[in-house]
C-alpha cells in the first residue's frame, strides 16, 4: 500500500502529539499528592533555637495564617497588641503577625521548625510569653475529622502538645501534652515522653523533634498524619493577657476542639524513587509516538 505525502504528514502530526501528550502527562502521575508531604531529613538538625537555612533546606514549607484575636482598641492603642480574651459571638480580627512551618522527618523522629514574625520592629521583648501548640490525630481512622477515643476513659492518645517559655520576671519553660477525646479535654501532662524543643527569641523560633515511637503521636515513614500548628507571643498589661502576634496553619486551629480543620503531612521515606507502572506506560507512550514521529519524516525526506 502507498502512503501518498498528505497522509504521511497526517501520521507524524498524530504520533508527535500522542508523543508530547504521553511526555506531559507523565508528571502528573509521578507527582500528584495530596496533602503536605515532610521532607526527609538527611542529617538531623542541631535543635538549639536558631533554624538554620541549610539545616532545614529539606523541610516541607507551609505559609501561618495571621491568627484570629479579638481586638479591644483602647488597650491596643496603648501596647500595639490586641487582647487574647474573645467574648462568644463577637467578631474576630487577624494579628499583624506572619511567619512559617516547615515539616522534616527520619525513621525515628519527626523535626518542625516554627518561625513567627509578630509585626513589632523591635521582635518579641523578653517579657512576652511565648506559645507553640502542635496538634495531632495519628489514629485510625486518620482524617476522618473525628477523635479516635469517644470517651476519655477508652485510652485517648490524640491531642495535641504545649510549650510555654518566658524569660525574666515570673519565667515560664516547660512542656505539657493534652489529651483529647470526643466528649472534650481529656488529661494534661507536664513534660510528655518523646517530645522536645526548643526556643530563639528576636522573632519567635521553634525547633521540635518527636519521637514517633515514644511519644502520644504514633507513625513512621510513609504514614500520614493530622497536624495543625499555632504559635504566639502574648505580654500582660493592666492584668490583662495580650496577644503581640499569632499564626496558625491550617486556618481556624486555635480555640478548636475537633481534628476537623487539622492538615494532612505525610512523612518522607527514604528510599529510591521507583516509577509507577502507569507512568511508565505514559513514558513508554510518549518515547514510541516522538520516535515513530521521527522515521516518518525521516522516510518522507528520502523520498524528496
Amino acid at each position: 500500500m502507498t502512503v501518498q505525502r498528505g497522509e504521511l504528514a497526517m501520521i507524524s502530526r498524530v504520533l508527535l502529539t500522542i508523543g508530547l501528550l504521553g511526555l506531559l502527562a507523565m508528571p502528573a502521575t509521578l507527582f500528584a499528592q495530596g496533602g503536605v508531604e515532610a521532607g526527609w531529613a538527611n542529617t538531623p538538625p542541631s535543635l538549639d533555637g536558631t533554624i538554620g537555612a541549610a539545616e532545614w533546606a529539606n523541610g516541607a514549607l507551609v505559609t501561618l495564617i495571621p491568627a484570629p484575636i479579638i481586638t479591644e482598641p483602647s488597650v491596643a492603642d496603648a501596647t500595639g497588641g490586641q487582647s487574647s480574651m474573645a467574648p462568644m459571638g463577637q467578631d474576630l480580627s487577624p494579628t499583624r503577625a506572619s511567619g512559617w512551618a516547615r515539616f522534616m522527618n527520619d525513621d525515628r523522629y519527626l523535626y518542625v521548625a516554627v518561625s513567627l514574625d509578630i509585626g513589632a520592629p523591635a521582635g518579641v521583648p523578653d517579657s512576652a510569653q511565648d506559645m507553640l501548640t502542635l496538634w495531632f490525630e495519628d489514629e485510625p481512622p486518620v482524617g476522618d475529622g473525628t477523635w479516635a477515643a469517644n470517651l476519655c476513659s477508652q485510652n485517648a492518645d490524640e491531642g495535641y502538645f504545649e510549650s510555654l517559655y518566658r524569660v525574666g520576671a515570673g519565667a515560664v519553660d516547660y512542656n505539657a501534652l493534652s489529651t483529647m477525646a470526643e466528649e472534650g479535654f481529656c488529661v494534661y501532662t507536664q513534660s510528655p515522653p518523646g517530645y522536645w524543643r526548643a526556643f530563639g527569641g528576636g522573632s519567635a523560633n521553634w525547633e521540635v523533634r518527636i519521637d514517633l515511637s515514644a511519644s502520644s503521636l504514633q507513625a513512621a515513614p510513609g504514614d500520614c498524619v493530622y497536624l495543625g500548628v499555632y504559635v504566639g507571643s502574648e505580654e500582660n498589661f493592666d492584668e490583662e493577657l495580650l496577644v503581640l502576634g499569632a499564626g496558625e496553619w491550617p486556618e481556624r486551629i486555635f480555640g478548636g476542639d475537633k481534628p476537623d480543620v487539622l492538615g494532612e503531612v505525610c512523612l518522607a521515606e527514604e528510599r529510591e524513587f521507583v516509577p509507577e507502572p502507569g507512568s511508565m506506560v505514559l513514558l513508554g507512550t510518549g518515547l514510541a509516538g516522538l520516535g515513530g514521529y521521527a522515521t516518518l519524516r525521516w522516510r518522507s525526506r528520502g523520498k524528496e
